[in-house]
């Protein structure tokens, strides 16, 4: 495991644990639904196809290794508000 996969684990982690708390369920959506498009794009892929590279993350999604990069740290970013 590389540790680009180390972190979308513990973006898919976080968002089950905290998915499992009905409070939070609504907040949860409300942050996914305003991201922008290549945020999304990428959530979509990590959720439907694991955790993988950057790279790959990329050429499944047709984006580029950096915006890729972009939404890890948007979505971890995002998630730590949640959580706090």
């Amino acid at each position: 495991m590389k540790p680009g996969d180390l972190r979308e684990v513990l973006i898919l982690e976080n968002l089950e644990r905290m998915s499992k708390r009905p409070e939070s369920r609504v907040d949860i959506q409300r942050f996914f639904e305003k991201l922008p498009a290549v945020e999304q794009t990428y959530f979509k892929h990590l959720v439907t196809s694991g955790p993988s590279s950057v790279k790959a993350a990329a050429k499944a999604c047709s984006l580029e290794p950096e915006q890729i990069e972009a939404a890890i740290q948007a979505l971890e970013a995002g998630i730590a508000k949640l959580k706090s």
